[in-house]
């Protein structure tokens, strides 16, 4: 294999792959990156055996070939070089050079024919997106995803399709987001409903950001399948079950607060600098015309900030934590916020005030 690219072409497709190769697993060739070169362009592959990707990038391909070499290794190379071109070739059969300029590298390699089939697009039946809305509704429900790796089936975004709309849902039983959006076109293979890891959710996110249009997804064995202009993305599906969490939404609250979010934000932060370490729970107390918000601490002391709001009745008082709260109000862009009470210990829902498609559900906290 012969080829000669562009630094900053090769440089955006190293960037791409750093978060998805595997630099402490157990097989080497996972911290390596596939290089296939044919006519005219180059194909840059890399996985985890769980999120792979392959993309293609135009080269003058003097020789066609592949190679596989440091995903890592490669990229802190190419970010070091001056603009130009860069030119990668094999030596000896076990050596991949590198060269732009004046510089010359020489890095190992591990034979091709030992890298991991990545799933491609072929036999995928797709279905638009616009980039867009998939990255905001990401946006809504990742940050509730579980990482306790023994709860499996919370460990990802659940995505599930009707005749009109496709929902988000994200929860680690602590907290719950959902987001569901009216789609112009059915997205049927998400009927059953199925689980995308967390990390290939954050990938599915980046992918985003790339393109100002929209992306394609469809479904094949056993993976979720994204495609862009030169660019396919796969995630292996989590094969479990994921809990129905209609049974916690609130159907009945008993209270309805409206909050300005930004101010509400502040004022949590605030408390929660004396809040125990450990449980960062903080007091929400409702009474006439005020919120009250308080949190203690028995090395660090006590904080307390009141806020006006339209309440009126019987006191109203839970806890939360201020973690979860934050992360919460993080993932929602209006102005003001509803939150939906039913009574001490139960589930308060969250939503934007300007949204009805949106909600986030955060169980309470003994205090």
């Amino acid at each position: 294999m012969e080829i000669r690219i562009e630094r900053e072409e090769l440089l955006r497709g190293l960037g791409r792959i750093q978060a998805i190769v595997e630099r402490r697993g157990t097989l080497p060739i996972l911290a390596n990156a596939l290089i296939v070169a044919t006519e005219g362009s180059i194909t840059l592959a890399a996985t985890d055996l769980e999120v792979g990707v392959l993309s293609q990038h135009e080269a003058q391909v003097a020789k066609p070939g592949s190679v596989t070499v440091s995903a890592k290794k490669l990229f802190e190379i190419v970010r070091e070089l001056d603009d130009g071109e860069v030119g990668i070739g094999i030596e000896d059969g076990s050596r991949v050079s590198i060269e732009s300029g004046t510089a010359r590298f020489a890095l190992l390699s591990i034979s091709p024919e030992e890298y991991p089939t990545i799933p491609d697009d072929q036999g995928v039946d797709f279905v638009q997106l616009e980039a867009s809305l998939l990255g905001e509704m990401i946006d809504h429900t990742l940050y509730a995803t579980s990482t306790d790796e023994t709860r499996y089936n919370l460990n990802g975004v659940f995505m599930e399709a009707d005749a009109e709309r496709v929902s988000f849902v994200a929860t680690d039983g602590h907290r719950l987001s959902r987001v569901s959006k009216v789609l112009p076109t059915p997205v049927g293979f998400l009927e059953a409903g199925i689980i995308v890891p967390r990390k290939g959710v954050a990938e599915i996110r980046k992918l985003c950001d790339e393109t100002d249009s929209s992306v394609e997804i469809g479904l094949a064995e056993g993976f979720l399948v994204l495609r862009a202009p030169g660019l396919v993305l796969s995630s292996r599906l989590i094969d479990g079950e994921f809990p129905n969490y209609r049974q916690i939404l609130p159907s009945d609250p008993s209270q309805r607060v409206v909050l300005g979010r930004e101010r509400l934000v502040h004022a949590v932060r605030r408390i929660a600098l004396v809040a125990h370490e450990r449980s960062r729970g903080f007091r929400f107390a409702l009474e006439d015309g005020k919120l009250e918000l308080s949190a203690s601490s028995p090395d660090l002391g006590e904080a307390r900030e009141t806020l006006e709001v339209e309440f009126s009745g019987e006191r109203f008082e839970t806890g939360f934590n201020a973690r979860y709260l934050l992360d919460c109000l993080g993932a929602i862009l209006a102005k003001e916020v509803v939150f939906e009470l039913s009574s001490e210990l139960s589930p308060a829902a969250v939503r934007p005030a300007d949204d009805p498609d949106q909600i986030a559900v955060i169980m309470p906290m003994r205090m």
